[in-house]
């Protein structure tokens, strides 16, 4: 059987998936590329800075040394030559040395570097004051003592010690050069962590967006997958829907496809079941009937769910006498197929078109008249079939016996007699008997089974039952006339009972009798949980309960019924 629809071309899936992982991994890599380029940027510049600040002060270094010496050499030469050209060359070197203290702050910032400086011009000013004094004597002609001067232990003391301080101004500007570069290193570092942080992100943040993206996509997809096959098919059962089938039959309406048959089929007994136990179950009946259906179909055959609780079967290339054997093969297999223990029934109407000149749905039509014909004519059998099986199934899981329900009907019979009731009302006390605890079908095999006592929850459950059977008996009608005799059958004489706390003549007649023949064969045949009656001990609780439970006319009648000694020796049902 076919039961994908033919000629739908899906589309893929169209639009645009944004989610906020997808900005969120977009916003990443934009700052991604930023920091990079930023980070390239300043590596470059923080390398020509490392270059510039290295060869300045390796020059600072050398220009303090040759400074020095040069000024030390300036003033000796003008002492031992006399020339005053040397003093103009001290005079310059003095000034490029002034230049070059000026020069160290911007390159080294420190209070260590500072002091040293501070060092070195204190010393420079006592050798600048003797240089002078030096270049004094010379210029006055007294070269040996200038020479002298210049050879003195204060000046000599004051060069090593401007020497030494040089020297350790450059080693703390050096090391100032080496903390910066391992500064810049250590800077260098964790930008490289923190971008391969934001790489590691960044990759992950793109995988869950590609998750996020392919679980939307496949949703979409599953969604529109979803609605196209909704939009040809039942839910309930996953048949073919009716739009479907519409489109097959004018497909079919081709020469091709004759003759054609088709099938309609109506579920019997569906309100029943859904009275009875709920619509889940009557949705089950329905699952089940559709999956036999499927099962007795032919791969070309075309099987829908035209509403409800019909059925529509499409066969193409099928005379009448095919369409006549497929009828009563499903038909037989119904007998077959029970659920919630009731029969999956169904009525069906077959008609088949043999030319193109016959309208299909014309043919359409004629099944389901057929349909309704056979409906009416097997009601009644299908309801009484479904009724013997919500007995059985109720017979099964309680102490409700066909002992009981006989004895319960003799004995209303024989209240209804000295009542002198007609025929018709004796005949709906028997069958009162029988379906008075119809209602009991749908409650849990616990509670119905149980040995014990009650607690309050099971009691709420039991009190509920009256009117599930008066609901059941009006969906039937072969039960509608005994409806009020159902409902009412556990209400009491003075109004203590259930379910309407009906009391006196409120309540029908035939559930009086009835309420009173039930404790009759209750006390006489007891129960697991209570023993059988003696005939004494049934009458003392009759007139214990007249007035209160049961009509004080019905007991007197009842009373009599088994005190009457004709009536000990001929029924057998009532007194074995």
């Amino acid at each position: 059987m076919t039961y994908h629809p033919r000629g739908i071309v899906y589309n893929a899936v169209e639009g645009n998936y944004f989610n906020v992982w997808f900005i969120v991994s977009i916003v990443i890599t934009v700052f991604l590329i930023l920091i990079l380029a930023w980070y390239l940027v300043y590596s470059n510049e923080m390398i020509e800075s490392f270059e510039q600040q290295e060869l300045a002060v390796q020059q600072v270094s050398g220009q303090l040394q040759r400074y020095t010496d040069n000024l030390e050499m300036a003033a000796k030469m003008a002492a031992a030559t006399g020339d005053l050209h040397w003093e103009i060359e001290y005079n310059d070197y003095r000034s490029r040395l002034d230049d070059v203290f000026e020069r160290i702050p911007a390159l080294v910032a420190t209070e260590e570097a500072q002091g040293q400086i501070d060092r070195i011009k204190t010393y420079r000013e006592e050798i600048d004051a003797i240089e002078e004094e030096a270049l004094g004597l010379v210029a006055r002609g007294q070269k040996r003592e200038a020479a002298d001067l210049l050879a003195g232990w204060v000046y000599t003391g004051n060069q090593l010690e401007v020497i030494v301080s040089t020297e350790n101004l450059a080693s703390i500007m050096n090391s100032h050069i080496n903390e910066r570069i391992a500064y810049e290193q250590q800077l260098t570092r964790t930008l490289l962590w923190i971008l391969a942080a934001c790489l590691f992100v960044l990759i992950i943040s793109w995988w869950v967006t590609i998750k996020i993206w392919r679980s939307s996509v496949k949703k979409k997809l599953e969604k529109d997958q979803e609605v196209k096959y909704l939009s040809y098919h039942d839910a309930l059962t996953g048949l073919f829907n009716r739009a479907y089938l519409e489109e097959e039959m004018a497909r079919v309406d081709n020469l091709a496809f004759l003759p054609v048959s088709i099938i309609m089929l109506d579920f019997n007994n569906l309100k029943l079941v859904n009275d009875t136990y709920g619509h889940n179950a009557g949705d089950q009946v329905l699952k089940k009937g559709a999956a036999l259906l499927k099962e007795n179909c032919r791969d070309n055959d075309t099987l829908a769910r035209w509403g409800g609780d019909e059925f529509v079967i499409l066969l193409p290339r099928t005379d009448e006498n095919s369409v006549m054997t497929i009828s009563r093969r499903i038909i037989n297999e119904c007998r077959k197929t029970y659920s919630s223990s009731v029969p999956v029934s169904m009525a069906l109407g077959s008609a088949t078109r043999v030319s193109l000149g016959q309208d299909i749905l014309k043919c359409l039509k004629e099944a389901e008249d057929r349909m309704y014909d056979h409906k009416l004519s097997e009601g009644r059998s299908s309801r009484s079939a479904a009724l013997k099986g919500l007995l059985e199934s109720l017979e099964n899981k309680s102490f409700e016996t066909e002992i009981h329900y006989r004895c319960m009907e003799e004995m209303s019979r024989l209240i209804g007699k000295e009542m002198e009731l007609p025929e018709s009302e004796i005949a709906r006390l028997k069958m009162l008997a029988r379906m008075h605890d119809i209602g009991m079908i749908d409650l849990p095999d616990q509670v119905l089974g149980k040995l014990g006592p009650l607690t309050e929850e099971e009691w709420g459950l039991i009190k509920k039952h009256p009117e599930t059977g008066y609901r059941i008996a009006r969906s039937s009608k072969e039960l509608a006339y005994i409806a009020d005799g159902i409902l009412n059958h556990h209400e009491h004489w003075d109004g203590s009972g259930y379910p309407e706390g009906l009391k006196g003549t409120e309540i029908s007649l035939l559930a009086r009798i009835i309420a009173a023949a039930d404790a009759f064969e209750v006390m006489k045949n007891g129960r697991p949980y209570k023993k059988p009656m003696t005939r004494e001990e049934i009458i003392a609780e009759f007139k214990k309960c007249s007035g209160k439970q049961f009509d004080p006319e019905i007991v007197k009648i009842l009373i009599s019924i088994i005190e009457d000694e004709n009536t000990l020796n001929t029924s057998t049902l009532l007194f074995r």
